[in-house]
């Protein structure tokens, strides 16, 4: 049944190794786009402190050279160095300040502002004095900047580092667990599967494992369905007027449509978790380990198709002209504790409302177990 692979340990374990594999690849990139983030944030530190500085000491040179002119008494255009202050000024005012670092800023702002409109030697010489504790202040924050962003990148280095610790050990752990659980599956299988020799559990005409292998995979579903906590299932089929079949062409043809419907259901439930039996006359049994009731009901679907696709003609059949089977199933949910007797007794009554409705028809249990 091609459900299964989906469904398969190799797959899950495939599926694990892409999601650890993701998880290495998107932590990289994390950590890589971390890096540039830190990258320009050395930058702004570096380059973001380096150009105030230069823009104070310009407006300083200027403010200098206003004092040199008031003081030796030369000409110079007074109104050129005016212009080159306030427009140095704007641009350092204008740039990213914080709430602390605009509070001194803005006092020194109206000091400026104040000079050209008072014009005294003092006021400028007094400005002079501020844009130099502009500049020790610019210089001490560059430094404090420094210290919290060292600060900063250690932590960030080190969440990385335990982020990705903490992934890969996950993901082992994982691996550890679904192994772990394949061996535990396997061996209670193995167990079973070697208790019995082939020719002590097998049915002579039919091939399929016979009533007695029945009773111990069946006696047994509940215990691994709990130990595992999978979702089993029981399937009780008859093939429809067989007495007529064989009344209309006999025992040997009768065998031969045994046969034929026995091939197709061990052909369509191949798979390791999956038994196919006779239980005994035109009646089989299939017992499916770890499946869901969806999936469940799309195997019934396809088993009737597939009987009737034989295309064994049945001229005693009421409802059709070829060969068909009835149906019954029941979802044994883990650890509901209904006993092997209660589950057998409730498919069969499944198969009882199929035969009632019409026969060639497949019925699930939907009461409360």
């Amino acid at each position: 049944m091609k459900y299964n692979f989906f469904k398969s340990v190799t797959f899950k374990l495939i599926m694990l190794v892409f999601i650890v594999m993701f998880a290495l690849i998107t932590a990289s990139l994390i950590f890589n786009s971390q890096i540039d983030k830190l990258k320009k944030q050395i930058d702004n530190i570096y380059f973001g402190n380096f150009i105030p500085v230069v823009k104070l000491e310009k407006i300083q040179d200027n403010y200098r050279k206003i004092i040199s002119c008031r003081t030796l008494r030369y000409v110079c255009d007074f109104k050129k160095e005016q212009n080159i202050i306030e427009k140095e000024w704007e641009y350092y005012f204008s740039s990213y300040k914080n709430a602390k670092e605009k509070e001194v800023v803005n006092s020194v702002d109206k000091s400026i502002k104040d000079t050209f409109r008072v014009n005294k030697l003092h006021i400028f010489k007094n400005i002079v004095k501020k844009i130099d504790y502009l500049i020790e202040y610019e210089t001490q924050m560059a430094f404090k900047q420094r210290k919290l962003f060292l600060q900063d990148y250690q932590s960030m280095k080190n969440y990385l580092l335990y982020s990705v610790i903490s992934i890969i050990v996950l993901s082992f752990g994982l691996i550890g667990f679904i192994i772990l659980q394949v061996v535990k599956k396997d061996n209670q299988l193995r167990i079973l599967n070697k208790k019995y020799k082939i020719d002590s559990i097998t049915d002579g005409m039919t091939k399929l494992y016979n009533r007695k292998y029945f009773d111990t995979i069946f006696d047994n579903m509940p215990f691994i369905a709990n130990a595992n906590s999978w979702q089993c299932a029981f399937i009780i089929l008859d093939i429809d007027f067989f007495k007529q079949y064989n009344d209309t062409y006999g025992h040997d043809l009768g065998d031969e449509t045994l046969k034929k419907v026995a091939n197709t259901l061990k052909d369509y439930f191949n798979q390791k978790y999956e038994f196919v039996f006779r239980l005994g006359g035109e009646e089989f049994g299939v017992v499916l380990f770890d499946i869901d009731e969806t999936t469940l009901q799309s195997c019934l679907e396809d088993i009737n198709k597939r009987i009737v696709d034989l295309g064994i003609e049945h001229k005693g059949s009421s409802i059709l002209d070829v060969v068909s089977v009835s149906i019954g199933a029941i979802v044994y949910e883990p650890n509901s504790y209904i006993s092997a007797n209660k589950l057998y007794r409730l498919a069969d009554e499944c198969l009882y409302k199929s035969k009632q409705s019409g026969r060639n028809k497949y019925h699930i249990y939907k009461g409360k177990q």
